[in-house]
């Protein structure tokens, strides 16, 4: 299953952007990590409906726990540019297995 995520690129962007952006996120995991709560915060209803679906979670907690998954993915090597690229090119990547929290 797909959602569809219209801003997931742009806030995965900001996490983990290119190298420059992963070794900020590196250096201060936790501004990244408030720039997505922030992000996640003002996402429609529909968008936050689907995400809590997706991952499995209630949507009071999606927020956090999808931040601290993106986070802890980048921080680890799991997603990189090269994911970010696929997800707008449409190709298989690994964060939407990250998201589900597998």
């Amino acid at each position: 299953m797909r959602l569809r995520f219209l801003s997931l690129p742009a806030m995965v962007g900001a996490l983990a952007g290119c190298q420059t952006g992963q070794d900020t996120a590196k250096k201060n995991p936790e501004a990244g990590y408030n720039r997505c709560i922030a992000a996640v915060a003002v996402w429609s209803i529909t968008l936050k409906h689907e995400t809590s679906a997706f991952m499995g979670v209630s949507q009071e907690r999606m927020p956090s726990l999808f931040c601290q998954r993106l986070r802890d993915a980048v921080l680890s090597g799991r997603i990189s540019a090269s994911d970010i690229n696929s997800l707008q090119l449409n190709q298989p990547t690994e964060i939407w297995k990250v998201i589900k929290g597998k």
